[in-house]
């Protein structure tokens, strides 16, 4: 079984520790990650794959480094789920609401810029099905607060299949304080909040530069994010049906932006 895991990463920083032998793998393999170091255990990996991660250490240019079992737990930190294989990356696709906003001018005022951010949503596997689909669907970035929210994880990577590498990131310190700034820079925002006022999702034209935000499914948008909402929108629902999955939900409104706007 393959699995892909994270321990130790700090809120909002691009440098990560990853571990599993697809994670590491895909991280070798991937453009949108620089990787420093590898450590592998000889005595629980395959020779082939020992061959292979070296080769693409060496393309990387990256160090690799042969360890005990011992010094592979101290660092790794996860002995269940390391699969005897760790490394150490940094994300080239995380940025500030700085460097985002300053992206978006000149040529870069041109491209829309459709923004996912979520709300109350804290379960890893969920977080890394969004990203999936976020990517997939086209999506400028995801407006990625440091608190209140849990940072990339091995769930995340995992649930992810990897797209987390290439996702693009914008890091603010609250998600309320992100909001507030892209407003600032034109940004319009859709919150999805089904109830009086609330528009068809699919009857709304979202403007050139739109911030969608999205809700669990237990507690919703908290008012403070609500507030803050130029538009309500909601996905219409046979009767009896309350609510669906939030990255279901997510899915829905990210292809929707995604579509809207490239029109």
């Amino acid at each position: 079984m393959n699995t892909a895991h994270t321990s130790g990463n700090l809120r909002g920083d691009a440098a990560l520790k990853v571990y599993g032998r697809r994670a590491v793998i895909e991280a070798l393999e991937s453009d949108s990650v620089t990787v420093d170091h590898v450590v592998i255990c000889p005595t629980e990996t395959h020779s082939d794959f020992r061959s292979l991660v070296k080769e693409l250490c060496d393309h990387q240019h990256a160090m690799f480094t042969k360890v005990e079992r011992k010094e592979l737990t101290q660092i790794s930190g996860d002995t269940r789920n390391d699969q005897g294989v760790c490394a150490h990356v940094r994300l080239k696709h995380i940025n500030d609401l700085d460097t985002f906003i300053d992206s978006l001018k000149g040529p870069g005022a041109r491209l829309p810029a459709p923004v996912l951010a979520l709300d109350n949503v804290t379960n890893p596997q969920n977080v890394g099905m969004i990203v999936r689909t976020a990517v997939a669907a086209g999506m400028r970035a995801i407006l990625w607060p440091t608190h209140g929210s849990p940072w990339i994880s091995g769930l995340v990577v995992k649930a992810s299949a990897a797209t987390v590498f290439q996702c693009p990131i914008v890091t603010s310190p609250t998600l309320a304080e992100g909001i507030d700034e892209l407003r600032a820079a034109g940004f319009t925002t859709y919150a999805l909040a089904a109830g009086d006022g609330a528009t068809n999702l699919y009857q709304t034209e979202p403007d050139h530069r739109a911030i969608f935000i999205v809700g669990s499914e237990a507690e919703g948008i908290s008012p403070e994010i609500l507030d803050r909402a130029d538009h309500r929108i909601e996905i219409p629902m046979a009767e009896g049906v309350e609510s669906l999955n939030v990255a279901v939900a997510a899915s829905l409104v990210c292809y929707h932006a995604g579509n809207a706007v490239r029109v």
